[in-house]
């Protein structure tokens, strides 16, 4: 009961502090691809953040099946129910890029933050946009990047997994770049869509993130999209409980 009283001002004092220390990271960002662009302490900036933003909320991350996670480039594809989806991933799955939609990226200091780490800007409803964006992204992952694409296209309102789309599929295809699913449990409870206050009367909760085996993209074609699409959500379904 204490606790859960102390955990009012404490999420209260956290959400006030988060815009501080992402325009904080952000700013870091900036200066750091700027003067001395290496990915090595990008990545810091970013678990710094994505770390403490987890740590002011009381949420703990837990991974599993860390021995699935392959060498090289590889795309994650994740089941999105929160922003601390985001922040769990980010801050504990190794080095990667997200896609974030397009919107994101006109916020002030974060947004230019967000570009400059190889955030990949997705514009929704603009497929050709995203394509774009897609085909750039090929490169990079032929180098060894990594990326994280949310197939659902949107966050879901439950703890569920939603219907697929098609685009990292056919990015994945085209990349030639192994498929990781990441099943993401908890992080409903943490920040639902429509909630602002994270972890409210909660003093702390966890976020498990399970690594399924990867999947090999290179045997199918473009043709094939839908039966690797619908081979992926089946790897993913069986963690839902409920869900079509």
């Amino acid at each position: 009961m204490f606790l859960k009283l102390l955990s009012y001002p404490r999420s209260l004092l956290a959400t006030v502090m988060l815009p501080i220390i992402t325009v904080i990271a952000s700013a870091a960002m900036i200066l750091v691809t700027f003067i001395y662009p290496n990915r090595w302490l990008e990545d810091q900036i970013v678990y710094a953040w994505t770390r403490t933003t987890c740590w002011m909320f009381g949420v703990k991350v837990i991974v599993k099946g860390w021995e699935n996670v392959p060498k090289g480039g590889y795309l994650y594809v994740f089941n999105h129910t929160s922003f601390f989806d985001i922040f769990a991933m980010s801050g504990y799955l190794g080095s990667f890029r997200f896609g974030a939609k397009i919107e994101l990226f006109n916020i002030p200091v974060f947004g230019w933050g967000m570009r400059r780490a190889g955030i990949l800007p997705i514009a929704r409803n603009r497929r050709e946009e995203v394509f774009k964006v897609y085909k750039e992204a090929e490169k990079r992952i032929a180098n060894g990047e990594r990326f994280a694409l949310a197939p659902e296209g949107t966050r879901q309102h439950q703890e569920t997994l939603g219907s697929f789309k098609s685009g990292p599929f056919i990015f994945a295809i085209n990349a030639k770049a192994p498929i990781v699913p990441v099943v993401v449990k908890g992080a409903a409870a943490i920040m639902p869509k429509g909630n602002w206050v994270p972890n409210w009367g909660v003093w702390t909760r966890t976020i498990t993130l399970e690594v399924l085996p990867p999947v090999d993209t290179s045997i199918y074609t473009i043709e094939q999209r839908p039966v690797l699409q619908e081979h992926v959500r089946n790897l993913m379904l069986p963690h839902f409980p409920g869900a079509k």
